[in-house]
């Protein structure tokens, strides 16, 4: 049974959403630990399932893949614990200060790419200067492996936002850490390649 099938029964059948959160949570929690260190994270993941479970009725059933969905409550949720701490920068300082045993679970599409001494600290200084709807753009491709037209799902934005967003962030990290790479690797289930 597909994610829409799923969400549609759970509406007389509530139980049936707990396979929702089995096939999903793993991913939606490193996104958010991610962004906002293990503790807070766990807890905003935990509210984006409460969230969904609650709105399920909300959920478009022409779409088979909940994934984009629960991205968008889940960057909606992060942006607004990140508003309540009072500094963007929270985000890049918690991703680069993980524990040792946190940083095996990174996903490194970004990092594989950049040379281990140019490092990480520099596109994270990079990053902060961006605009942050940029920035949130290139994580759920970058990090999450999501297309294009799921980033643009999640986010409520046309697929040629996504790209250009994720086009300038690309120029930005090119033009001020003269990084020629910058090229992230688009997900299987996304058309055209890299950007």
């Amino acid at each position: 049974m597909n994610d829409a099938e799923l969400i549609e029964r759970s509406g007389h059948e509530p139980e049936l959403f707990g396979a929702i959160f089995d096939r999903h949570f793993d991913v939606i929690v490193r996104f958010c630990v991610r962004r906002l260190g293990r503790a807070r994270g766990e807890d905003v993941a935990g509210d984006v399932f409460r969230w969904a479970f609650e709105n399920r009725l909300r959920f478009l059933p022409s779409h088979d893949d909940a994934r984009p969905w629960l991205f968008g409550i889940a960057n909606n949720l992060v942006r607004e614990a990140l508003r309540s701490v009072g500094r963007q920068g929270l985000a890049y300082d918690r991703w680069l200060r993980q524990e040792e045993d946190d940083k095996e679970e990174l996903d490194t599409h970004v990092a594989a790419s950049i040379d281990a001494e140019h490092d990480l600290f520099a596109v994270a200084a990079a990053l902060e200067l961006q605009p942050t709807e940029d920035v949130e753009t290139v994580l759920l491709f970058a990090w999450e492996g999501l297309s294009y037209a799921q980033v643009a799902e999640a986010l409520s934005i046309p697929v040629g936002t996504v790209r250009s967003r994720i086009s300038r962030v690309r120029q930005h990290l090119h033009d001020h850490l003269g990084l020629s790479l910058i090229t992230f690797d688009c997900p299987k289930s996304s058309q055209g390649g890299s950007v």
